[in-house]
Formats: structure tokens, C-alpha cells, sequence
């Protein structure tokens, strides 16, 4: 297993640093050697998390051959467990349930999530189009806020560069490949700047958003229920708005957290 630490310097705006807590949260990036999460494995972990409000540490584990995907899975597992919140783009549906079935894989068998994944591509992705984006993949994102990465290559790429690399030992084949999840990682807090302007924003409308026939009759069974959501139910989806009706309607949700947990994982 190969370790890499570097400590950048990142200057994110104090009001957006505060309000979403950034100081406390892991952020994370995998490359793996394909998508099926039983036959493949994960090749490169990339850690981050702030040292101070100036200064970003990026930890990354490098498994020099798929053997050792054991070792780095254990080690990010003994750096992440101090952390109750991590973010990534997209993990919600590709890393994070690849680390979860990996450890099972490996046998280690106590490892657990932060209980709050900040999936950044999930809290953009309904309003990408009103921001002028064609696509929302990570590096459309990054350009929309000015962000001109070193990496040049793409998640497909770096499975080649690695099966290259385990033919040749090639060095700086694996300096490329962590040069890119490097900068996945290093961008995330970056863009925290993108939801910051949406929640901030009267003008930025998602995509199928909640209709006003939903929103009263959710008004109505929250306060039937004696539930108050600290949150802004008119911007909420269609698709959220109907999981938590009928899970109210069907008695489902008795708190605060069950229907935020709804609404937080529906877009």
C-alpha cells in the first residue's frame, strides 16, 4: 500500500463554511477497476478534511496491486470513523455502498458510515439546468465556478492507466491516476459555493418541484402529526413530496428526522 498526504491551501467563504458546518465533515473520492462492487475492487481512497479554515489535509490510500485493497480499506476505515459526516458527488449512489460491500468483502466486518452523507451531486443535480449547465458531472460543475483542473483524464481512463500500471510498475502512471482523485477530493468543498448560491436564491426553481396542491395538504398532515420541518417544503420535489405524504397518510414517520430523512434522499 502506497500513502500519500498533502496539506493544501483553500480559501472558502466564511458565511459558507458556517453555515454548512465544512470544518467538521470528511470528504472522500474512490477509483475502482470497474462498477460491479463483488468482482471489482477499489483501487485508490482519496481522504479530505479541513486543519483549519485556511488549510485542506488530503490523505490518499493507493493499492499498488488489487491484493491490498484490504489495506487501504482499513486504513481509511481507522481515519473516517472520527468523522459523524462525509460528502462526496454522486457516492450515495456509486461509493458508498462499493466501500460498504468491499469491507464486507475483505472481512472487516465493524465498519460504519458517518450517519449523514452529503451527496453533493444529488443537492445540485435538479437545478443544474437552471444554472446553464448541459451536463452536472463533477468536472461541468467545477468549470461553472471557474475551477481549471491539472488532471486531464476522466474515471474510465485511470482503469486503464491501473491495469497498465500493474503490468509495468510505471510510477508515473500512478501519479496521474492520484493526481485526478486528488482533485476530485479537493474540489468538493469548492463547490459547496454552487448550493450555497441555490439556497440562497428565490430565482433558481428545481425541476419538478412540489405543486401547490402537494404543498398544502403536506402542510396540513405535518401539522396534524405535530411534525414542524425546518426546511423549505416549496422547494422541495414532486417525488419527496409524495414518499412523505403517503408515509404520513400510512402512519410511517412520527418525527422530524424521519421526514427529513425522506426528503434529503429524494430529488
Amino acid at each position: 500500500m502506497f500513502l500519500k498526504e498533502k496539506n493544501s491551501k483553500i480559501d472558502i467563504d466564511s458565511n459558507i463554511l458556517n453555515k454548512y458546518k465544512m470544518d467538521k465533515i470528511a470528504y472522500f473520492d474512490i477509483e475502482t477497476t470497474g462498477f460491479d462492487k463483488y468482482e471489482d475492487v477499489i483501487m485508490l481512497i482519496s481522504l479530505g478534511w479541513f486543519l483549519d479554515r485556511k488549510s485542506f489535509y488530503i490523505k490518499q490510500y493507493y493499492a499498488e496491486n488489487p491484493k491490498e485493497e484490504k489495506n487501504i480499506l482499513s486504513a481509511f476505515k481507522k481515519d473516517i470513523k472520527k468523522y459523524n459526516a462525509w460528502c462526496s458527488y454522486n457516492g450515495k449512489a456509486f461509493d458508498e455502498p462499493f466501500i460498504e460491500n468491499r469491507m464486507l468483502i475483505n472481512h472487516i466486518d465493524d465498519f460504519a458510515a458517518p450517519l449523514e452523507h452529503i451527496d453533493l451531486y444529488r443537492l445540485i443535480r435538479p437545478y443544474y439546468k437552471q444554472l446553464g449547465l448541459e451536463r452536472c458531472n463533477l468536472k461541468s460543475v467545477e468549470k461553472y465556478i471557474g475551477i481549471n483542473r491539472l488532471d486531464q483524464i476522466d474515471g474510465g481512463i485511470s482503469v486503464e492507466l491501473y491495469n497498465k500500471y500493474l503490468k509495468t510498475n510505471d510510477g508515473r502512471l500512478q501519479e496521474i491516476i492520484m493526481l485526478h482523485n486528488y482533485e476530485d477530493v479537493l474540489n468538493l468543498p469548492k463547490i459547496f459555493k454552487v448550493v450555497f448560491d441555490i439556497d440562497n436564491s428565490t430565482k433558481i426553481v428545481r425541476d419538478n418541484s412540489i405543486t401547490e396542491k402537494q404543498l398544502k395538504y403536506l402542510k396540513f398532515l405535518l401539522q396534524k402529526n405535530n411534525i414542524n420541518i425546518d426546511t423549505h417544503l416549496d422547494r422541495i420535489s414532486k417525488r419527496a413530496a409524495s414518499k412523505v405524504i403517503d408515509g404520513l397518510i400510512k402512519g410511517n414517520y412520527g418525527s422530524e428526522e424521519d421526514v427529513l430523512d425522506i426528503i434529503n434522499n429524494s430529488y
